[in-house]
């Protein structure tokens, strides 16, 4: 789930991808080093931590992430969205993100554009991002698509209809670009019918299967799949064995 930035505005277009929408997400060679990969960032409700407290604290100190941390109450809003919809803690969907932040060089990586005598173009941002495979989350795969709640998210205007939802204020963000927020396709859902037989009696339940661009839910396994076309996922190259299961 990510930011997008846009005449050095803020974007909120997902969950936990900020830099790979617009930015080249990979460790570029203009940075003298790179810290070491950070935690799978995720909204997990049984253990609650906002989204920047997630990023490892030298990429806090990273111009990237300071700069977004004007932004952080409509993150946090936007994380407890996720927390109050999502049916389990557990990563789905492929919408979990692990940053490593670039520092030095030439380029000044670490420093804010903004601040360097003669400027340096906003983008790329030096912040590199990859999809969090199995192996980073502890041999749990997060291909499943995610299982959201159908009644929550109908109330959103439409069957499945995960964004925009009234349910985050973004009051904070500047008023020109919330319509472009509001139309951001940042995600795939379709409808789920359940049944189940307790007691006898079958029980008949909608869910949404919801995963993040550029993947979609197959409608036969939910399971995650590429959307044809669609640019890969930075960190892609490392799930070719849970996609293929």
């Amino acid at each position: 789930m990510g930011i997008l930035f846009e005449n050095n505005s803020f974007v909120n277009s997902a969950a936990t991808q900020l830099a790979a929408v617009y930015s080249d997400a990979s460790r570029s060679a203009d940075c003298s080093n790179w810290s070491s990969w950070g935690p799978c960032v995720w909204p997990d409700d049984e253990k609650p931590v906002p989204y920047l407290q997630q990023i490892t604290p030298v990429c806090q100190r990273h111009w990237f992430y300071v700069f977004v941390k004007r932004y952080n109450t409509a993150l946090n809003n936007f994380y407890n969205y996720m927390k109050f919809v999502l049916r389990s803690p557990k990563p789905c969907g492929l919408c979990s993100y692990k940053q490593s932040c670039g520092f030095g060089g030439k380029k000044k990586c670490n420093t804010s554009p903004f601040t360097i005598e003669g400027g340096r173009p906003v983008i790329p941002f030096y912040v590199a991002e990859r999809v969090c495979s199995a192996k980073d989350l502890g041999g749990e795969s997060q291909v499943e698509s995610c299982e959201v709640d159908y009644d929550q998210l109908k109330e959103n205007g439409g069957e499945c209809r995960l964004w925009p939802s009234p349910r985050v204020d973004l009051s904070m963000v500047e008023p020109a670009f919330r319509k472009h927020i509001d139309s951001l396709e940042w995600y795939s859902c379709i409808p789920q019918i359940k049944n189940f037989n307790i007691d006898g009696q079958v029980i008949t339940e909608k869910v949404c299967r919801c995963c993040c661009f550029p993947f979609k839910p197959n409608p036969q396994t939910y399971q995650c799949e590429h959307i044809a076309g669609a640019p890969p996922a930075p960190g892609m190259e490392f799930l070719r064995k849970e996609l293929r299961n």
